[in-house]
């Protein structure tokens, strides 16, 4: 049996689902309990969405 899911349903769970790694990234990248360096982590963000534009 197909399934057809319109657009904007299919861009709410791209959204949902991308939302969701982002917040797990922030949660293991930049942790309370111990130092974190914020500048090289904002470089990454950067460089992966330039990345992702390009595409």
């Amino acid at each position: 049996m197909a399934t057809e899911i319109r657009p904007p349903a299919v861009g709410v769970l791209f959204a949902v689902l991308a939302g969701g790694v982002i917040l797990n990234v922030l949660k293991e990248e930049l942790p309370e309990e111990r130092q974190s360096r914020l500048l090289p982590f904002v470089f990454g963000v950067a460089g992966y969405a330039a990345l992702l534009l390009l595409l």
